[in-house]
């Protein structure tokens, strides 16, 4: 609950807010926090309407469906007057045993990629992503080219770029509700023809057209002319300086728009509720509403089209958890192998047709010098005959590739997975360690190793290797919240059945690790015959944990444990009043007894050296995590970092919890505060505070003193309804970066063209210097504007990343890129980013009809006779260009961009010049990324230029793509006189 005076503070917040500089278009508030920064209790954000969106179409889904075991379906009238939660939802089909914490994962996906609509370098200002300055037609057109790459991601299973991408296209379909006149002209409806394929928006303001009034108060009333409304034509506001407004045209408006001090002033959002945002805000409820019903419309559409399985997947909207594996093919893993094999039928076999049949499969082989290919699929028919084309190759010595096949799993696997990786062999490619620590940070994943170690197998001179030499695993398996289990050849097809206890419901109650746990055969025998130390571990087990699993492993003689009412059990005894205990080599693993006993435990082990203990358990009621920066200014919210914490930036923890209302127990647990913790103890325990009306939504500031060596775990606290202790920890370590790495491109990727990224690195901290390197997988060829940066206190630079796609690049294939920025000075760990482009499709050929066409609709100004100065007289030609897949941008050739506007269903440049160049190539780039070139010249003074404008239907040709660009063709042909265009390859 937030303090009493809390909302003194935030007014304060508010008054330097008012002063900010303007920036960047504008739209509905981005997310919860948006009402907190901005003071606006009452607005509804994209998060809001993109949650609810989500959550209609699922509980539609459920109520067509039959459940498949249960065969029951849920009714929609349940639901009715109530508030739709994503835990409610699925325990009412699943059944209250089932965790929605990956749905509740996918569904923040797609609501951050919306909000990053507002924040990133290269979305925010764009008024195509934001339907600003009358650009209807190029936006529907993107939004059009936006729905093919969903479609396209999801008929690749590339599930995780498509909830990236219907964040994007979500957020601009609800701009358009709030950032034209469409609630003005009297509708309650969706637009009929708004993103919708083989429709076009008519009736659109032209450039000549008069849309607004002047209005001077911050809240405008009748401010749009009467004309609109009587021809029914659309508008949409400007913002800021680019394009630059038009004049009688209206304004976005708000306190953040510069634009709106040109006459006409005032403004026509509907963002928020807020006068001081939003001119329109006495119609925010009414646009917000139908933006919602769009986004509802959008949704049901895609899942028709695609079917319900598919749109499942997309959302997660399962309790199942896919399975991963990355095995080691050397002649000497026949064992572990079989092994795998045995565990992925198992699984199959049970879990076929029900609702914990996995919704993936993958499988990356390695060994050395090989590693990989990627096999995924969502076929178990499919994954079984790739799986038992899997088998022990020649060779046997060590190391081999392991992280490097690691690394394309973490790649290909989607966010919250558990991969398991067999191996008996060290990691030759342990300089990877880095990289693959910040995918396991940025994907969420576990990574669970089984080891296996018998001096009777093949690898060569297994003797002469460090006992030392597993230790990397063992850090990546804690510091990703996974186990590492090191056995034997007799025992590894008993011990791979942990597989098979891994589910979204799986949540660590303590985990302990004394020393290196591996050890090498002889030297066990040796400490059989050393004293054995008494040593007492404790741990919780609270009132909504069921299913409790203790692994115990190393140098263990025995143990007992004890529950809260003093029962006891030796580990002597394998079925006893607590657990059943099975000793499998050198492991312990114990299965505690229903009904379980809430409070503190204590576990007594007698030890001979280095051990390991992990108590894991089940539970629904859990919490999904991510940090964030503050927005403030024209979209205030908070913006979702791919990275963990930076140095010195401040930054927020976003707090999730799931599963608060499925029982009279999960229901009255209160949310007390995070903790975060090092190996050593607490680093520090921050107060939770709200923002978002709801219970199960909060944030925590971080401390500004967390250093670049900082590693902690995040540990939720609370309290159930008799006052006991609950506590979740977040199964991955965060350790804190130097710098903030940024990747992000807005154009579509196909086979044969090169492909623009931008990045941007920024240094809160002291000054650094870097070095930049980028690579992508698979390993096209790319390259960056610098590769070496130096960076002072809270500065910031930005480049350009070239890749070349390649002609045989397949479409539907996924392009990794990878940014990483070395500290050169002072010395530290790296800082990765990591970017995945989908390759698309190439655009079918334009017919002539549709071929996008240059017109010079008129020439102004004149250069005169020779002796004049060339410098004192200036010509301005003005074209129209129709181009379907929409205008992104128009510059002169290797100089400045030029201002195009919105004119209907084309789009008008005025070109200006003086005499000393009396002609100019014009470089046009469409939304696909297309280029094609426009050239104009001044007229002679003894002639008048008579203005066209509509584009000759006989001069029209087809575009055929080429190389890296379009070749066009000649398509216009005047005298000098009119002013003439030729687009040329």
């Amino acid at each position: 609950m937030d303090h009493p005076l809390a909302w003194f503070w935030r007014f304060l917040w508010l008054l330097p807010l008012l002063h900010l500089p303007p920036r960047g278009a504008h739209a509905f508030f981005p997310n919860f926090w948006s009402r907190t920064m901005a003071f606006t209790w009452d607005s509804v954000t994209h998060q809001d309407m993109t949650e609810e969106a989500i959550l209609n179409v699922t509980l539609r889904i459920f109520v067509e469906m039959q459940h498949p075991n249960k065969g029951k379906r849920i009714r929609e009238e349940d639901f009715k007057g109530r508030t739709l939660l994503a835990d409610d939802i699925f325990a009412a089909f699943f059944g209250p045993e089932v965790s929605a914490k990956r749905f509740r994962g996918a569904i923040a996906q797609v609501a951050n990629a919306n909000a990053a609509m507002d924040f990133t370098n290269t979305t925010r200002d764009d008024p195509v992503l934001h339907f600003d300055s009358e650009l209807i037609h190029s936006t529907n057109s993107w939004l059009l080219q936006t729905r093919k790459e969903i479609l396209q991601a999801v008929h690749s299973e590339q599930y995780v770029i498509a909830r990236g991408k219907l964040g994007q296209l979500l957020h601009t379909l609800q701009d358009f509700y709030s950032h034209s006149n469409w609630i003005e002209l009297g509708h309650r409806k969706i637009h009929p023809h708004l993103l919708q394929p083989g429709h076009e928006i008519k009736s659109i303001a032209e450039a000549g057209v008069r849309t607004c009034t002047d209005c001077s108060d911050w809240t405008c009333r009748g401010n749009l002319l009467e004309g609109l409304l009587e021809k029914g034509l659309l508008t949409t506001g400007f913002y800021g300086a680019q394009p630059e407004k038009p004049i009688g045209k209206c304004s976005h408006g708000g306190r953040f728009d510069d634009s709106r001090h040109r006459e006409p002033r005032g403004g026509i959002n509907k963002d928020s509720s807020s006068f001081l945002f939003s001119p329109h805000n006495y119609l925010h409820r009414e646009a917000a509403a139908v933006a919602q019903e769009a986004s509802i419309h959008f949704l049901e559409k895609l899942w028709r089209e695609i079917k319900s399985k598919p749109f499942m997947r997309l959302l997660d909207i399962s309790p199942a958890t896919g399975l991963s594996f990355v095995v080691d093919t050397t002649g000497s893993m026949g064992e572990e192998i079989s092994a795998a094999k045995r565990q992925a039928w198992e699984i199959i076999r049970a879990r076929r047709g029900t609702p914990q049949e996995p919704d993936f499969y993958l499988l990356v082989p390695f060994n050395d010098p090989e590693f990989g290919p990627v096999h995924k699929t969502s076929d178990p028919d499919e994954f079984w005959k790739i799986l038992n084309t899997i088998s022990p190759l020649k060779g046997g010595d060590e190391p081999e590739m392991c992280l490097s096949a690691l690394q394309l799993a973490l790649q290909n696997s989607p966010p919250y997975s558990e991969i398991f990786v067999f191996t008996d062999a060290s990691a030759k490619d342990a300089h990877l360690k880095n990289s693959v620590e910040a995918l396991i940070q940025e994907q969420k994943c576990k990574v669970t190793f089984l080891i296996t170690e018998d001096p009777s197998r093949t690898r060569v001179k297994r003797e002469t290797l460090s006992p030392d030499r597993f230790n990397l695993y063992i850090s990546l398996a804690h510091s990703s919240g996974g186990q590492i289990i090191f056995t034997d050849n007799e025992n590894i097809q008993r011990v791979s059945e942990i597989i098979g206890e891994s589910s979204a419901s799986s949540v660590t109650l303590f985990r302990h690790q004394k020393g290196n746990i591996f050890s090498p055969k002889g030297s066990q025998r040796r400490r059989r015959k050393e004293a054995a130390q008494v040593e007492d571990h404790t741990f919780w087990i609270d009132s909504l944990v069921d299913k409790v699993v203790l692994t115990i492993q190393g140098g263990i003689r025995a143990f007992e444990m004890q529950n809260p009412a003093g029962v006891r059990q030796a580990s002597s005894s394998a079925s006893g009043p607590l657990a059943k205990i099975q000793s499998i080599g050198s492991i312990y693993r114990a299965v505690l007894s229903p009904p379980l006993h809430a409070g503190k435990w204590t576990l007594t082990l007698q030890s001979q050296g280095h051990y390991s203990v992990h108590v894991q358990g089940q539970s629904t009621f859990d919490f999904l995590y991510y940090f964030a920066v503050p927005k403030d200014g024209r979209h205030p919210g908070l913006f979702m970092m791919d990275s963990s914490p930076v140095q010195g930036l401040p930054t927020y923890l976003v707090v999730m919890a799931t599963g608060l209302k499925r029982s009279p127990e999960a229901s009255s647990v209160q949310l007390k505060a995070v903790n975060l913790e090092e190996r050593g103890g607490s680093l520090k325990e921050l107060k939770l505070e709200g923002g978002a009306n709801r219970t199960d939504l909060l944030v925590a500031k971080l401390p500004p003193t967390l250093m670049t060596d900082s590693s902690f775990s995040v540990v939720l606290r609370a309290q159930d309804g008799d006052g006991r202790k609950v506590e979740r920890a977040a199964p991955q370590a965060t350790t804190v970066e130097a710098s903030l790495l940024e990747l992000s491109t807005d154009a579509p990727v196909f086979p044969g063209r090169p492909v623009t990224i931008a990045w941007k690195v920024t240094n809160p901290g002291s000054p650094k210097q870097y070095d930049l390197r980028v690579s992508s997988v698979p390993g096209f060829p790319v390259n960056i504007s610098s590769s070496r940066l130096q960076l002072d206190f809270n500065q910031t630079a930005t480049g350009l990343i070239t890749l070349n796609v390649p002609d045989a690049a397949d479409p539907g294939s996924v392009i990794t890129l990878t940014l990483q920025a070395s500290l050169l000075h002072p010395s530290g760990d790296p800082s990765f980013a990591h970017l995945q482009l989908l390759v698309m499709p190439l655009p079918l050929v334009q017919n002539p009809v549709s071929s996008p066409v240059c017109n010079v609709t008129s020439v102004g100004g004149f250069c005169g006779p020779p002796r004049t100065p060339c410098h004192d007289q200036r010509w301005t030609a003005t074209l129209r260009i129709w181009d379907k897949a929409g205008v992104r941008s128009v510059h002169v050739e290797g100089g400045a961009v030029v201002a195009h506007h919105a004119d209907g269903l084309a789009e008008s440049v005025a070109y200006t010049s003086d005499c000393c160049s009396q002609q100019a190539r014009l470089v046009v780039t469409n939304l696909l990324g297309q280029k094609y070139r426009c050239q104009v010249a001044s007229a002679p003074p003894a002639l008048t230029v008579k203005p066209r404008a509509s584009p000759p239907e006989v001069l029209r040709k087809p575009v055929a793509a080429a190389g890296t660009a379009v070749s066009w063709g000649w398509v216009l042909m005047v005298s000098m006189a009119t002013g003439w265009m030729m687009c040329v390859t």
